[in-house]
This record gives structure tokens, C-alpha cells and sequence, in this order.
């Protein structure tokens, strides 16, 4: 018994072990004085100062709470009453009901997220139609022609999807419930209200609590369903995590990470500590001598004085009140929705453009341009300025989903070198502005390779099998074997393409690929956990300031050399404000403080040229040379370099279906 006493504990231990170590890491890295997950700088606090200071996260904070308090509120009523609306039906009525009720909690969220998302969207569609024909009839009321995703979605998405919780939390209180006692108290002359305030109420109220804390729950913890139906305009804190942990875990997320699981421990202590407490006075009325009737009588039930619930239900309102107005006070500040990449800007301009301008400024971020183009023929990415790379927008224009510029709104255009104007994929200046500019290429761990790659084959080589990164997207994963067997890497030929996937393909069966990544590659390279990785210049960089062993080559075969560029969409329904945008992120000061922080060149070209005076005078020391020509590749790197530009339609299939082949997730 001794035995397997111990052993039960020591399985105990390596279970609570295996569930709590990883959250054990992240509370201790939250503390890191560095930004790295994996290189320990000293202990510091320096993160969570960082976390309150964070625009970006308090306002994504500030909606979660928002709506998370809204729709546990209205779906708590709603549910509560249509609980007891089942109740009165007959029990086939009612089972058939619960059964549709059970259906959205069983359902997968990526299935209710993209239905509600189509859902909206068609709505959308057809109230634009309606509103057109009913402000061509009548000029009293003219109704908005254009809806879009955002609050509101938002709000009633986790509404729709809190009720069935709600329901299934009261509906087993009602069934405990006698009937006879509402027939009771409304022959004694309650109206139907009194009866339910007097006698249901009472009975279902712990049900209540318990559904209102899963619905809380339930939207504080939801991601899938609010990216898919938030729109441009709102972001909670799951899709803000989300959003910042495409390129890496930050300490910013440890912090806020380790204050809501210490919240939730001491939620949860709490309740157990009164839970306990209430059953130790049941237990103790229990072994209590049985009082008489007349003792009964003259004891006074134990009631929350009336000023106090007053007090707390005064305090809920003005709450809500409080959170509402300033929701509403913010729908009516002049905005900018913009989409760019991860940790691709410096986010003290962001703030500086809000307090100059007085626009508010909603950032979200995309994994990759397919990612982008994905969002948008969805119709849930309703943003005004996106930021894609050059082949993208060649393709974004040619599908007419790209908006004119004013440039005459956009002055600092004219700083941008001419070398990045007039470029394939907007070959008359009418659509973009240059945001930034670099080349890929290959990182490498200096303590982990026998001797620096310089060809495209050592992605493809046994050597390093299961240590190499290869591309999370199909255009760069196919350009690096097309470089390597000698092909253009906007060749349209498909027997080369298909030679191409081919040799990706063959990699793929032995093993030479530890995983398919896009921004996961630099928490993989800055902790050692792979030999080689095909990626940004910009990124290693970022990457090597955590991880010195690192060192990055444009291989022999040449590469490519990419622009990333700000444009808006059609329709943007706030255009002034993008066209602000643009010119303050154009500008040489915005430029040089981007460049210091994302380490991607930039197309400014006051900005390029004053880079390493601004590097000195930040850091009082000299910019390495070799660090400023990997982030700005010099004329020579440049001429074996190729842009990509826009791919016939017949090819674009091609690609798809060639990567859909790949089986690449």
C-alpha cells in the first residue's frame, strides 16, 4: 500500500508538473529584463511598467471587458427567461428545444465563427440594397448604405453564443422546482411578476449565478469567434495576443499572461473559501436540535440590507453606464483601420499620431499576404490602410480592390527615393507608398552548422535534416527551389514550378524540414532549436540582438528583393484619415524611429542616409557596417536579386494547388 501510495503521489506530482510547468515559465520570463523567452537577462519589472503603458493592449483589454460584461448581462436575462419559457412547454417540446439549445456548445467554433461571419456579411449585402431603395423613395430618414463588421457584431456574437450556456446552467433549477408553489402564491393573489420574483427567482438564482459566470467566462476566453466577427474597428485581448505572438511570445505577454492567471487563482480561491463556508453552516443548522415552530417564527431570515443591494446594483449600473458611454465616445472619434504585419512598427507612433491628429488608430496584424488576401475576399477585414508586399498589390489591383491615392494629402511622398517609384507593381504611382524594403535569405546558427551555407541547396540538403525552417507561405517556399535549380522565381513555365514543389516535396519525406514557419521562426532561432531558416533580413536582425551566434547570406543564386507598401482599400470608409496615416508614417522622423525598431530599410530616403548619424547618437555608438548593409542591401547584393511581380491567374492556381499538394498547414 506504501507503494503504491508513493507512486500515486509521484504520478500526482509529474501531472501537476506537466500541466503547471509551462505557465511556471512564463510567469518567471515575465520578470526577464530582456525580451527573450529563452536567454534569461536578469530579474526586472521593467515589463509589466511596459504592459500599462501599452495602448494597444488596455484598449484591447478594455473591449473584452466591455463585452464580455455587456453579453453576460443581456444573455443572462435572455437566457434565464427563455429557461423558463422552455420549462412551461410540454416535455417533447422542450426536449427537441434543448437538444437545438446543446447544438452551439458542441459545435466547433471555427464552424460558428465563419457561419456568423457570412451571415453579417450577406446581411450587410442585402441592407445596402434596402437602404438604397428606401432613401431613393423618401428623403425624410436617410438610412447608412454601408455596415460593417465591428462592436456590434462583436456584442451579439458572444450574446448568441452565451444564451445555450445560460439555458443549460437554469434549466436544471427549474426542473427542481414545484410547480405547485407558483400556483400557490398566485391564488394568494401574486401577479405572475411577484410569483417570479418571489418564488422562482429565489429558487433558480444560484443557476443564474453559474450561467452568468460561464457566459463571463466563456467571452473573456474567446478567440475564434471574435476574429471572425469583430471587423477592423474592435480587437479583444485573445485576438491582440494572438496578434503580437505571430513573431514572438513578448514579455509584455508574460506580464499579462501572469496577473490573469493570478486573478483567476484568487477568483477561484475565493468561491471555494465561501463555498466552504456556506456548506460548514449548512451542516451545522443540520446537527442543530430542531427548532419549534413558534422559535421558527420568531427568527428573522438573515437578508442583505436593502441601502447595500441598492448600493452594489448603483455600482453595476454605473459601470456599465461608464463603459457604454465611453465605447459610444469612441465610435464617434474619427478612426483609421489599419493592417499591417507583426511587431512592424513602432508603436510610440501610434500613439503620437493619435495625440497630433486626434484619429484613433486601430492596429491589427495579419500573418502573411495570402493571410491578407484570404481576410479581405472574406469581407472581415474592413480596413482602410493595409501595408502588403509588392506582388500582392499587383495582384490587389488587378482585382480592382485597391483605392486611388491623393497624393496632394500625402506631401512627404516626396521623400521617398525615386528607385522605389513607378516599381511593376504599381507602375504609375496612383495606388501605394513605399513602407519598407529588404531581401531574404538564409539565417544560420554559427554553433550548429560545420561551415557558412552560401547556395539555396543547403535547404534541401540531408545534412541538417530536421533543423531546417522553411517558408509557412507559397510564393517564398517555391522561390527558394526555383532559385536553386536556376528558374526565375516569377516564371509562369509549369513544368518548372511543378519541379520545383517537387523538390520541396522530396525535403518534406525525408525529414529535412523541422516545420513550415512564417514569424514562429524567430522564437526557434533566437533559442537555438534549429540550424538554418529561410527568412527576412529585417527579422534576423531582431533575432540576432538575442541570439549572437546568429548570421544571415543572400545565397549565390541571387533572391529576392521585396517592398512592402501602404495602400488603402476600396471603399475605405475613412479615407482622410488614411490618407493622414500614410503621410506621417511617410515622414523622416516616423522613418527613422521604425527603422530602429523593426531593422527593415527603409524608402525614405533622408531617413536611409541619416540612419547611422541618428544609430550613434541614440546608443553612443558607431552602426556596425556589416548590420546596416544586411538591413540595407548594397547595389551588388541587389543585382542578383529579382521582385516578384503579379502571377497570371492560371498560375496563381497552379501555386495553390501545388501547395494544397505539399500538404502544408
Amino acid at each position: 500500500m506504501k507503494k503504491n501510495s508513493a507512486f500515486g503521489r509521484f504520478f500526482t506530482f509529474l501531472v501537476f508538473l506537466f500541466l503547471y510547468a509551462p505557465i511556471i515559465l512564463l510567469i518567471i520570463f515575465s520578470f526577464n529584463q530582456n525580451n527573450s523567452n529563452v536567454v534569461w537577462g536578469g530579474f526586472s519589472l521593467h515589463w509589466y511598467r511596459e504592459l500599462f503603458q501599452n495602448r494597444i493592449i488596455m484598449r484591447s483589454l478594455y473591449t473584452t471587458l466591455l463585452v464580455s460584461l455587456l453579453a453576460t448581462v443581456i444573455s443572462t436575462i435572455a437566457g434565464t427567461f427563455a429557461a423558463i419559457g422552455f420549462y412551461g412547454l410540454r416535455r417533447r417540446a422542450r426536449n427537441a428545444l434543448t437538444t437545438v439549445n446543446n447544438i452551439p456548445m458542441m459545435n466547433a467554433d471555427i464552424v460558428t465563427g465563419v457561419a456568423m461571419c457570412l451571415f453579417f456579411v450577406a446581411f450587410f449585402a442585402l441592407w445596402k440594397d434596402f437602404a438604397l431603395w428606401f432613401n431613393s423613395v423618401q428623403t425624410l430618414l436617410v438610412l447608412p448604405t454601408r455596415l460593417t463588421l465591428g462592436f456590434p457584431t462583436l456584442l451579439i456574437a458572444h450574446i448568441t453564443f452565451d444564451i445555450p450556456y445560460v439555458l443549460l446552467s437554469v434549466s436544471p433549477k427549474l426542473r427542481q422546482l414545484d410547480k405547485n408553489l407558483i400556483d400557490a402564491a398566485q391564488d394568494l393573489g401574486c401577479t405572475w411578476f411577484q410569483a417570479f420574483y418571489k418564488v422562482i427567482l429565489p429558487e433558480i438564482k444560484p443557476g443564474i449565478v453559474s450561467g452568468a459566470l460561464t457566459a463571463f467566462t466563456m467571452s473573456i476566453d474567446d478567440f475564434i469567434i471574435s476574429y471572425f466577427t469583430a471587423g477592423s474597428s474592435s480587437s479583444t485581448l485573445a485576438m491582440t495576443i494572438y496578434g503580437m505572438t505571430k513573431k514572438r511570445v513578448s514579455p509584455e505577454i508574460n506580464a499579462i499572461s501572469t496577473i490573469l492567471f493570478v486573478t483567476v487563482i484568487l477568483l477561484l480561491a475565493v468561491i471555494n473559501i465561501r463555498e466552504a463556508r456556506l456548506e460548514k453552516m449548512a451542516q451545522r443548522r443540520q446537527a442543530a436540535p430542531s427548532a419549534t415552530v413558534a422559535e421558527m417564527a420568531g427568527q428573522k431570515p438573515h437578508r442583505t440590507p436593502f441601502l447595500a443591494k441598492a448600493a452594489a446594483a448603483v455600482a453595476c449600473a454605473a459601470v456599465l453606464v461608464t463603459a457604454v458611454v465611453g465605447a459610444f465616445q469612441n465610435t464617434r472619434q474619427p478612426v483609421v483601420n489599419v493592417c499591417s504585419w507583426g511587431e512592424y512598427i513602432d508603436e510610440e507612433l501610434i500613439t503620437q499620431f493619435e495625440e497630433e491628429t486626434g484619429i484613433l488608430v486601430n492596429y491589427q496584424t495579419a500573418e502573411s499576404n495570402e493571410a491578407l488576401y484570404s481576410l479581405l475576399k472574406s469581407g472581415a477585414g474592413d480596413y482602410d490602410v493595409i501595408v502588403p508586399s509588392d506582388y500582392m498589390i499587383s495582384q490587389l489591383i488587378e482585382e480592382d480592390m485597391l483605392e486611388k491615392l491623393d497624393y496632394s494629402s500625402i506631401p512627404n511622398f516626396s521623400l521617398i527615393d525615386d528607385r522605389f517609384k513607378n516599381l511593376p507593381y504599381d507602375p504609375t504611382n496612383e495606388y501605394t507608398v513605399p513602407y519598407t524594403w529588404g531581401t531574404v535569405g538564409i539565417i544560420y546558427n554559427t554553433a550548429m552548422v560545420t561551415e557558412p551555407p552560401a547556395s539555396w541547396s543547403v535547404m534541401f540538403d540531408d545534412q541538417y535534416a530536421g533543423n531546417v525552417l522553411m517558408f509557412r507561405n507559397s510564393r517564398d517556399a517555391m522561390a527558394t527551389a526555383l532559385l536553386y535549380l536556376g528558374y526565375s522565381l516569377n516564371t509562369t513555365d509549369e513544368a518548372e514550378l511543378r519541379q520545383a514543389a517537387g523538390l520541396i516535396a522530396d525535403a518534406k519525406s525525408r525529414g529535412v524540414y523541422q516545420a513550415f514557419v512564417m514569424d514562429e521562426i524567430l522564437q526557434k532561432m533566437e533559442g537555438g532549436n534549429a540550424a538554418i531558416g529561410a527568412y527576412y533580413a529585417g527579422d534576423y536582425l531582431s533575432m540576432a540582438e538575442n541570439n549572437p551566434d546568429l548570421a544571415f547570406v543572400v545565397p549565390e543564386e541571387g533572391s529576392n528583393w521585396f517592398v512592402d507598401a501602404m495602400c488603402v482599400l476600396k471603399d475605405a470608409p475613412h479615407y482622410e484619415e488614411a490618407m493622414a496615416w500614410i503621410n506621417f508614417i511617410a515622414s523622416t522622423e516616423a522613418n527613422l524611429r521604425n527603422m530602429d525598431f523593426i531593422w527593415y530599410a527603409s524608402p525614405n530616403k533622408e531617413a536611409l542616409e541619416q540612419y547611422p548619424a541618428y544609430y550613434e547618437a541614440l546608443y553612443e555608438e558607431e552602426l556596425d557596417q556589416e548590420t546596416y548593409e544586411t538591413m540595407a542591401a548594397p547595389a551588388e547584393v541587389l543585382e542578383r536579386c529579382e521582385s516578384y511581380v503579379s502571377l497570371p491567374t492560371e498560375t496563381r492556381r497552379l501555386y495553390n494547388e501545388l501547395w494544397i499538394g505539399l500538404g502544408i498547414q
